[in-house]
């Protein structure tokens, strides 16, 4: 009687650790293919091996016992064989969820011609399709640039600030030196009527690409915000260098002079 209760806790304690392995395992399971991997297959083949040989060391070593512990012990190897028939189906599973998402992913041709119709869904304020558009594009490839610079833009156009700002803020961890997503994020600013940062994103986009007047633009107008003359006014005659035709050129000589006047009074 003692052996049988000795030999029972050993089987209840490995199946603890099978149950313990399969948890560790799932983690794996989900971003391994088993039909494309060769380290997967080899995995798959030795367990396969260890597990035929369990079954026939268990089936010459405890035959003997089956008879004396009837329904305890044939409950314990069903509940193996289900638990490593779960595993089999898991890995299976996931093996054709990766193989479907692989046939499902469009070329980069296909990505480009997606993006294009979001771009003219956006031209035509129909935000709602641009938005589903550019969303599929990014489920496709979830670092694509291009689609993440027009889901930001459309939050601008519909005020959306937040998300417009987390993918901004997304896009400058990919691309810290691109004067458009700086701007792109001053622009958030003004509106929120933050003129410090907006002054620092301009700022920053500016002397990425010191020649383009929207930039210019977009800094002179934070500056006078700002109050500060001076780099309005070094901007300003850098933008009639530039950009000497600039229509806003007359508004920003005035609205300089009138933030000169109202620093002299103070």
């Amino acid at each position: 009687m003692i052996w049988t209760i000795i030999f029972l806790g050993l089987l209840g304690l490995g199946l603890l650790l099978l149950f313990w392995i399969v948890a560790r395992k799932l983690p794996q399971l989900k971003i391994v293919d088993p039909s494309t991997s060769k380290q997967a297959k080899a995995k798959g083949v030795k367990y396969d091996i260890l597990r035929k040989r369990l079954e026939r060391v268990s089936n010459e070593k405890a035959a003997s016992l089956r008879r004396s512990m009837g329904g305890p012990f044939t409950w314990i190897q069903n509940t193996v064989r289900r638990t490593a028939a779960k595993l089999a189906a898991i890995e299976r599973s996931y093996a054709e969820r990766q193989k479907s998402s692989a046939r499902r992913k469009p070329n980069l041709q296909e990505l480009r011609r997606m993006i294009d119709e979001a771009s003219k869904l956006l031209d035509e304020d129909m935000y709602d399709a641009a938005e589903k558009k550019l969303v599929e594009v990014l489920s496709l490839d979830p670092k694509n640039v291009d689609a993440y610079e027009y889901i930001g833009r459309l939050y601008i156009q519909t005020r959306n600030l937040e998300n417009a700002k987390e993918a901004f803020k997304y896009l400058q961890k990919l691309s810290p030196q691109d004067a458009s997503v700086l701007a792109s994020l001053g622009e958030i600013a003004i509106i929120e009527n933050d003129v410090n940062a907006a002054f620092t994103y301009f700022s920053r986009a500016k002397n990425i690409s010191p020649n383009n007047p929207k930039y210019l633009d977009f800094f002179i107008e934070a500056a006078i915000k700002k109050g500060d003359v001076m780099e309005a006014t070094i901007a300003l005659n850098h933008l009639r260098e530039v950009n000497s035709d600039n229509q806003k050129i007359p508004d920003f000589e005035e609205r300089i002079e009138a933030v000169r006047e109202k620093n002299l009074r103070k």
